[in-house]
């Protein structure tokens, strides 16, 4: 039995042909953060259905955990990606394994999905090793980034850190991810 509500969860968590430009100044000057904690809010509508929630990611190059919550706190789904691979836990289910999200996206939905971007994706910057189309705000950030078949658009910027993403809509035929950060820790 296919679980479609918690993959399309977990094509938040791990997340074309044109050239890379380089980085902007204003986003060149921003160091990445290797390990980060953020709680907010998701949506995600596909042709079929459409939900939304509470998140809470924890990211470590070698760890992430994701919880994700209804709107009213009760668990929905809990994804951890380590050495031994990515597991999904849901409610009255049995435990999934995969060696990494796009297999276990693919085995929970039909198909797989390139979600390793979105580590980077969170922090305004294209993933690593493969082509993309940026364009910018007037004050050098990112506005929309094209990659690997999304359409990611930043809608909004935290006022308290004017370069690190607060609203995004991560799109591609079929699939709308829409994640507001509430709160963002850099550790």
């Amino acid at each position: 039995m296919r679980c479609p509500t918690a993959a399309l969860l977990l094509a938040l968590v791990l997340g074309g042909c044109a050239s890379s430009p380089p980085v902007p100044p204003a986003q060149r000057d921003i160091p990445l953060s290797p390990n980060w904690t953020l709680q907010g809010r998701i949506g995600i509508k596909t042709d079929e259905q459409s939900l939304s929630g509470q998140i809470h990611w924890q990211h470590r190059a070698d760890r992430d955990e994701v919880l994700m919550t209804s709107p009213l706190g009760q668990g929905v789904a809990r994804i951890v990606r380590n050495a031994d691979g990515v597991s999904l836990e849901v409610p009255n289910q049995p435990a999934r394994h995969a060696p990494d999200a796009e297999t276990l996206t693919r085995e929970a939905l039909g198909y797989g999905l390139p979600v390793s971007g979105l580590t980077w994706w969170m922090q305004a910057r294209p993933a690593p090793g493969s082509a993309f189309e940026a364009t910018h705000d007037a004050e050098g950030r990112m506005a929309q980034l094209k990659q690997d078949g999304w359409v990611i658009d930043y809608l909004q910027y935290s006022d308290d850190a004017p370069q690190r993403p607060r609203k995004l809509v991560v799109a591609r035929e079929g699939l709308v991810i829409r994640l507001v950060t509430d709160d963002w820790q850099s550790e």
